[in-house]
């Protein structure tokens, strides 16, 4: 082979039309055979990821039925103990004793506000009557 004379690139066999419409067609199997193997590849860890939620499914089943057990006999004992929540928060620092104070001497006195001694005011400002 001589070199070109005026330094342009050589022309490789097969470099011409048919050449390049061959590069294209093996191009083309190249793409449509990874997109083939991507295919069995994905269906392959597809059926994997079955097979191993299926066996930990049937291997756990027992604790599963365990635990819906004992939530249920816990909703019953809930139930059975007297059939009604209360839920709440308690805003304050009052602090309450099981013992019921001394009955107070007007009917509407016990829903008044307490002075600092102890004694039930007389309105609703916190005043004792004079």
């Amino acid at each position: 082979m001589n070199p070109s004379p005026t330094g342009s690139p050589q022309t490789t066999p097969g470099g011409g039309l048919l050449g390049r419409i061959l590069t294209m067609i093996a191009g083309a199997v190249l793409l449509i055979a990874a997109f083939m193997f991507s295919l069995v590849a994905l269906g392959v860890l597809v059926v994997g990821g079955v097979l191993v939620y299926a066996y930990l499914h049937w291997k756990t089943r027992h604790l599963r039925r365990h635990v819906a057990e004992q939530m249920q006999e816990a909703m019953r004992q809930r139930e059975q103990r007297d059939g009604r929540v209360i839920e709440g928060e308690v805003v304050g620092g009052a602090e309450y004793d099981g013992r019921p104070e001394s009955p107070p001497a007007a009917p509407g006195a016990a829903q008044l506000p307490r002075s600092v001694d102890g004694r039930p005011a007389d309105d609703a400002s916190g005043e004792r009557a004079r």
